[in-house]
């Protein structure tokens, strides 16, 4: 007896294997044949109501018309401007904030071409800047604001007087 009962069990191992086989190939066919989004019917196109096929623009920015958008916004904005190039100018300005008294110059950022400076009491941005024919010197508060006036704008016009 107990050599039929080694006898079935390689049968039975085979048996399991081959319907675990089988399940498996047949659970396949299940998951293939679920296309119930193909063969549905389609439904009623989209449709939008009217006024809403356009954003609202009323609160948007307008833009400047062509015949003012090249204008200059103030007279400031050609108060820092040079005839030579960035590349001329922002060493040269080094020199002449050097040698000017009351100046301290914090530090420099080549890249930037710009200066940290220090007059008068005022911390500000001095920023050599590329302009059509030749360059633009400009001062900069530490948020960011364009200095027209004051300390830094008694700077910008000692350093063009030099220049």
């Amino acid at each position: 007896m107990n050599s039929n009962h080694r006898a079935i069990r390689p049968l039975l191992l085979f048996g399991i294997a081959s319907l675990a086989i089988v399940v498996a190939s047949s659970g396949c066919s299940w998951v293939r044949n679920k296309t119930h989004y193909q063969s549905s019917k389609e439904a009623v196109p989209l449709e939008v109501p009217p006024g809403l096929d356009m954003p609202d623009t009323s609160a948007a920015t307008g833009l400047p018309l062509a015949s003012t958008a090249g204008a200059p916004v103030s007279s400031s904005t050609s108060f820092g401007r040079m005839p030579v190039s960035v590349a001329e100018a922002f060493p040269k300005i080094g020199e002449i904030l050097n040698a000017t008294p009351g100046v301290v110059v914090n530090g420099r950022a080549d890249a930037l071409s710009s200066y940290d400076v220090t007059y008068k009491g005022e911390s500000f941005l001095l920023r050599v800047l590329d302009a059509t024919g030749g360059s633009r010197l400009v001062a900069l508060s530490p948020d960011g604001r364009m200095l027209n006036a004051g300390a830094p704008a008694e700077l910008m016009a000692a350093i063009k007087s030099r220049f």
